[in-house]
């Protein structure tokens, strides 16, 4: 609850009939101020934070340490007659047959990769797919909805009969039926090796298909914005369209589109994860959470039944299954708890 009077001071606007806007993204301050008093969102930003370093950070000083790679396998972690991957916190022979390496979580099966290295690198891939397809999700989305809000007339016809046709098809589906095709010809773009083989391509091909929530939002505002007292003085003294909407529109979307961005992330997490299950996702080898799902519980031609590259079924140890399903719950978790408390910090009176 925001209260004092620098909380006052920065209260978001009102039209005349008392409806209110979220303030610009330009009181960071007061808005922080206000995020903090929300220990179930702080917490939430904290485990999000520790995510991201333990999968950019601590797994390529873990692949130095230890001296093997998440897609290393190892013949040793393997046992020769049940092909049961060797158990958490083991140490098995490495590759040259004179030491060990050790293994935290295991082997991750048949192959006997580390199990721990290559849940870091998979949340490296699922954080990557998710950050990129949600800003392109977010660049067209404002592109659009903003126009369609702005101006309306055939552009809000055109872009609304869009958004429509596209919220008639279920996403899963759709990316399905129409990206797999896009994704797999451009699957070999890596920007010089920065990203795994098609990761750029599925992130691409998701943002296509995740715009037009945040254009729905965006025009809405735009529509009810466009009509205040401030845009009307900036069309007074010869403000052009391109300045009002940089200026004067654009800082009352961003709080709204920052809770949505964290949405959206969440959203293409689990998005790729399902992929993965139905056996649509990232190139075999490629390890993501999704796969790492698929690869434990199976994909929906074999669920339950996993098997390894040669169609030979394994025991699949309990922890391989629990640990990729923990760290997609808990960073989805994580965004939910953002953004949610974002919205109440951008928005104290509509909690109130």
């Amino acid at each position: 609850m925001a209260s004092g009077t620098a909380d006052t001071a920065a209260a978001p606007s009102f039209d005349r009939g008392g409806t209110a806007f979220h303030e610009p993204i330009g009181n960071s301050a007061i808005v922080w101020r206000r995020f903090r008093r929300d220990w179930v969102a702080v917490s939430g930003l904290a485990g999000l934070i520790l995510i991201v370093l333990a999968c950019f950070v601590l797994e390529p000083i873990l692949v130095w340490l230890l001296g093997h790679g998440p897609d290393e396998p190892f013949l040793g972690a393997v046992d020769p007659v049940t092909r049961a991957p060797a158990g958490w916190f083991s140490w098995v022979p490495d590759n040259s047959g004179h030491g060990k390496t050790f293994f935290l979580l295991g082997g991750d099966g048949s192959l006997g990769r580390d199990e721990f290295l290559r849940l870091l690198a998979g949340g490296q891939v699922s954080l990557e797919i998710a950050f990129i397809a949600t800003a392109i999700a977010l660049l067209v989305g404002v592109a659009l909805g903003t126009a369609a809000g702005y101006y309306g007339g055939p552009i809000d016809a055109v872009v609304s009969r869009i958004t429509e046709l596209f919220m008639s098809f279920p996403l899963l589906l759709l990316v399905i039926a129409l990206g797999q095709t896009a994704a797999q010809r451009f699957a070999h773009y890596t920007v010089h090796g920065f990203f795994k083989p098609g990761v750029l391509a599925l992130s691409v091909v998701i943002g296509l298909f995740c715009w037009f929530y945040p254009a729905r939002v965006v025009r809405t505002l735009v529509v009810s914005l466009r009509e205040q007292e401030f845009v009307e003085a900036a069309h007074m003294i010869g403000a052009r369209n391109g300045r009002i909407i940089r200026k004067h529109l654009l800082p009352h979307l961003s709080g709204p589109l920052i809770v949505w961005g964290t949405l959206v992330a969440a959203g293409v997490i689990v998005l790729e994860a399902s992929l993965s299950v139905l056996s649509f996702g990232l190139q075999l080898g490629t390890a993501s959470w999704g796969s790492l799902l698929s690869q434990a519980w199976g994909t929906l031609l074999n669920f339950g039944q996993p098997t390894n590259g040669f169609g030979q079924a394994y025991p699949v140890p309990t922890l391989l299954k629990v640990a990729p399903s923990v760290a997609l719950f808990l960073t989805v978790l994580c965004l939910a708890l953002i953004g949610d408390g974002l919205r109440s910090a951008l928005d104290p009176r509509g909690e109130r």
